[in-house]
């Protein structure tokens, strides 16, 4: 069998595993995934772009959404709807069905990274300097390009999010998170 073939460097997966496992980030993650529907990645590459000084927009968003869908579609979903199953079945012993779950699971991150590689690609590279604000606007117009609306709870986990991805307060990442959540409800 031949060694497997590493997947190319990528700076936005880089990013993501340097916050993903501060302290409450993946559990907001999940959380807003699943009482939202949003799409972790998506959430990540808010802050992704904001660390590089870029701004989204709603045609942005368009354009990594035509990248992503396909990946979340056919290969996300299916393996964390296999995984999930694997975890709540009765059918076989739970230490029977454990490995196959591990695996699945490694699987499952794997294609979370081929996707965030097909969005970086569609990403047109910023040059400034990693804002706050910046984050909190790329969070706000995905939310509105998402149509979400995110009761008191799931705006907590977001400046959670953005506060462990910026080294800032949880205040000041909240203040932050209003008024750019208010900003984008704007009609243009």
């Amino acid at each position: 069998m031949s060694d497997p073939v590493k997947p190319p460097r990528s700076a936005f997966w880089d990013f993501t595993l340097s916050i993903y496992s501060r302290e409450g980030v993946s559990p907001a993650l999940i959380a807003l995934q699943d009482r939202l529907g949003l799409d972790v990645n998506f959430l990540l590459v808010c802050l992704y772009a904001a660390s590089q000084g870029s701004k989204l927009a709603g045609a942005d968003f368009a354009r990594l959404e035509d990248a992503a869908a396909p990946l979340r579609k056919n290969l996300i979903h299916p393996l964390r709807q296999v995984r999930r199953w694997l975890k709540e079945q009765s059918a076989v012993a739970k230490e029977s069905a454990d490995p196959i779950r591990r695996a699945v699971l490694a699987q499952e991150i794997e294609s979370e990274g081929l996707q965030q590689r097909a969005m970086e690609a569609r990403l047109t590279p910023g040059s400034g300097a990693a804002d706050l604000a910046l984050a909190a606007g790329n969070l706000a117009r995905y939310l509105a390009w998402s149509k979400a609306a995110p009761a008191a709870a799931d705006r907590d986990g977001l400046a959670l999010v953005l506060a462990q991805a910026f080294g800032e307060r949880a205040e000041a990442a909240r203040s932050r998170l209003e008024t750019a959540i208010a900003e984008a409800r704007k009609p243009n």
